[in-house]
């Protein structure tokens, strides 16, 4: 009877491992997303979307990343669970260069390009981009004039901060593009 036992628990623990092995094989990456695979901590491989086989038992891992998204940050507000504009002054408090204080807030959207940098590039690239912004916007609205980034100059204002964090996201490599900036409210 002991045998038995033994035999049936090897059996067990054969299937067990060999089910096991099985579902950790495959996964799947939707189709707004890249994954990146990694052999043994290793970069190896970027998928496409679909169904994906990889070795199993953490010998292989995969990294499923948003590239076919549009991301926003808000700079100046937030928007609450109900759709309502909340007001962030520490954002959106700054200084025109003719010495005047204007709260202007700025919608921003961007991408992921580049999975690999994204991931093992920086440890949080959405606040590197968020800091960048706000440093960039805060240098361009310190050197318009108040009626400018009140009324006419808005879209100056605009090209000249994606033209000043695009050229400074290409110096960092962290994986992100911007698409857009566009000032949301300006008083």
């Amino acid at each position: 009877m002991p045998k038995k036992l033994g035999k049936i628990i090897l059996i067990s623990a054969i299937a067990l491992f060999l089910v096991i092995g099985i579902f950790t094989c495959f996964y799947t990456v939707d189709d707004k997303q890249q994954a990146v695979v990694t052999t043994f901590g290793k970069v190896t491989d970027i998928t496409d979307p679909g169904l994906h086989f990889k070795l199993p038992f953490g010998i292989q891992q995969a990294k499923k990343v948003d590239v076919n998204v549009y991301q926003k940050i808000e700079l100046g507000y937030v928007t609450d669970a109900d759709g309502q504009a909340v007001t962030k002054t520490s954002e959106s408090t700054m200084i025109t260069g003719d010495y005047n204080i204007v709260n202007v807030d700025f919608f921003v959207e961007y991408k992921i390009t580049d999975p690999i940098a994204y991931l093992y590039s920086s440890n949080d690239p959405e606040n590197i981009l968020r800091n960048l912004i706000q440093s960039q916007v805060r240098n361009v609205v310190g050197s318009s004039t108040v009626d400018s980034v009140l009324t006419d100059g808005k879209e100056n204002i605009q090209m000249q901060v994606k033209e000043l964090v695009t050229e400074i996201l290409a110096e960092y490599n962290i994986g992100l593009s911007l698409v857009d900036v566009r000032i949301q409210d300006s008083e």
